[in-house]
């Protein structure tokens, strides 16, 4: 089975502890391209949603040795996710590419972790995780994303940041943050995807009301 990595979530190394921008509490596929499907909830809520996967109990996933080993890495990067919930979903499709398993942990606030686990290979295809949003500049190449958003769109240089995420994709070998900016004033918000790796936007999508 693949190992995880902390170079390989060394993003979330930063901070577990962040306001969850992944409201519907869904994931990206690991099929999926880099470049579509920025909302990573919607995607996932509508895979579910259709029937691809079944709600099951976290001790029949855990049943699963490739989950298991998987969950077992996830505790020892992150010892604080071994108290939050699981929910564990299971593929009933019965297609090799796709993922057999997807595991949502979070806490009682808004706090998260999700991957899923590869059919074919069992290894972990993707990870989901809550990034805390008041520190998102130390971030490796946000920074850079957020001054490009700026110079693209000066309005939001008034909103605030509340919510980060970051998709780790090992299939695709690519990684973004998801980053929602938010008008106090008013129920405006914004939400952009940018590359992890070079700071570059790759998503910039309608006031989201």
């Amino acid at each position: 089975m693949q190992k995880l990595k902390k170079t390989a979530v060394s993003l979330s190394t930063l901070g577990l502890v962040a306001a969850v921008t992944l409201s519907g509490e869904s994931l990206v596929s690991a099929q999926e391209n880099s470049n579509q499907g920025i909302e990573a909830q919607e995607q996932d809520s509508e895979e579910l949603h259709a029937g691809a996967f079944k709600k099951i109990t976290a001790a029949e996933a855990l049943e699963d040795k490739d989950v298991k080993a998987a969950m077992n890495q996830v505790y020892d990067l992150f010892p604080e996710t071994e108290s939050y919930e699981i929910n564990a979903y299971e593929n009933v499709v019965s297609e090799e590419n796709y993922d057999k398993y997807v595991i949502r942990l979070k806490d009682d606030g808004e706090n998260f972790f999700h991957f899923a686990v590869d059919a074919k290979t069992g290894d972990v295809s993707y990870t989901i995780q809550s990034l805390e949003a008041s520190e998102v500049r130390s971030y490796p190449n946000a920074e850079k994303g957020i001054d490009e958003i700026h110079a693209a769109h000066p309005e939001l240089k008034s909103y605030e940041i509340t919510g980060v995420n970051v998709v780790d994709n090992f299939i695709k070998d690519f990684s973004r943050y998801n980053i929602t900016f938010s008008d106090n004033g008013s129920n405006q918000s914004m939400t952009f995807g940018i590359d992890a790796k070079t700071g570059e936007i790759i998503h910039s999508p309608e006031n989201n009301e």
